[in-house]
């Protein structure tokens, strides 16, 4: 749920660890593992303030609201001293403020994980075993590919072959300003097109929630492997920010 490396992390010290040296209040752990403690207390702390919101919706707030800058206004970087790209360092680095007003949220659902299920290749008997839905049935023709298309504040496509396009699909929910608009941003790396549709959505009392899509390009001028970029909505005041990875062929 929340991956990281070289995590720091207090805990209560040891006796043993303080042989020979003043007892200190607390003693310190380093690890990926360290990484569960710090957003399960910022869920925790956003839940407090945002009782009604469901656990996918808080995720998504600490996931696009996030600092892609060190303490030191420094872009972040990864053990190697190089800028580190999103499956190193996720989003980023969490703002639990921030994320109290992030203005749109990915919800996630129940649907949406038991059609990942689907997707990845369960029988709709298993996953209807572990299921409170006991009629749930699997998309047609489900595969791997379409796991994409989960309803995730973040993007991730295992595939793309050059020069074809692959268009993903998208829901937000307005958590913010009851009538609001927001312009689309991208940012990709050469030879990668990445068209949003439409790139401006405006909210209005009766309004909550919309889809959007974008598309994913690669012409001859993009690097084979990964690559890496986002795609940030905007109004005046709030940024939500999805980060991409795309695995061109």
């Amino acid at each position: 749920m929340a991956p990281g490396v070289n995590i720091l992390a207090a805990m209560v010290p040891k006796i043993k660890e303080a042989v020979g040296k003043k007892l200190s209040k607390f003693s310190m752990r380093s690890g990926t593992s360290m990484s569960c403690p710090h957003v399960s207390g910022a869920a925790a702390f956003v839940k407090s303030v945002r009782r009604r919101w469901t656990s996918s919706m808080i995720k998504s707030a600490l996931m696009t609201t996030a600092k892609t800058y060190d303490n030191r206004r420094k872009v972040l970087t990864n053990s190697s001293s190089h800028i580190a790209n999103p499956h190193e360092a996720g989003s980023g680095e969490m703002n639990p403020i921030k994320a109290l007003n992030p203005g749109l949220v990915f919800e996630t659902t129940t649907q949406d994980y038991l059609q990942f299920l689907c997707y990845y290749g369960y029988s709709q008997k298993d996953i209807r075993s572990v299921a409170s839905n006991t009629k749930f049935k699997c998309p047609e023709h489900s595969n791997k590919e379409l796991i994409s298309n989960i309803n995730y504040p973040s993007i991730s496509i295992s595939k793309l072959r050059r020069n074809q396009s692959k268009v993903i699909q998208r829901t937000v929910t307005n958590v913010g300003p009851s009538n609001s608009a927001y312009i689309a941003k991208v940012q990709s790396p050469k030879g990668l097109v990445v068209k949003v549709i439409p790139d401006k959505i405006v909210f209005t009392k009766g309004l909550k929630r919309a889809p959007f899509e974008v598309s994913f390009f690669g012409n001859k001028e993009a690097a084979s492997g990964y690559n890496y970029g986002s795609i940030t909505w905007f109004d005046d005041r709030r940024s939500v920010r999805v980060v991409f990875t795309v695995n061109l062929d």
